[in-house]
């Protein structure tokens, strides 16, 4: 399911904050590199970019290759 890319972003780090809690430990940084799914959808006046990690394993040549996006992180200085 699409959704709009800074929920996609929120999940993800709501995922490593569980992650710290349920386990224990502390993350100083985290690194990933993603491959996703793109769609720019004009709505309420505006345009959203709408995300989600591929939803087929298999290449198949009328499918478009996922971009890949790398997002980090860290402590505040």
């Amino acid at each position: 399911m699409l959704r709009e890319l800074s929920q996609l972003l929120d999940e993800l780090h709501e995922g490593l904050v569980q992650l710290e809690l349920r386990e224990g430990v502390a993350l100083r940084g985290v690194e990933m590199t993603l491959p996703l799914e793109f769609r720019v959808v004009l709505r309420d006046g505006g345009c959203a970019l709408l995300a989600d990690v591929p939803r087929a394993r298999e290449g198949h040549e009328w499918l478009p290759r996922a971009s890949r996006l790398s997002v980090g992180w860290g402590e505040s200085p």
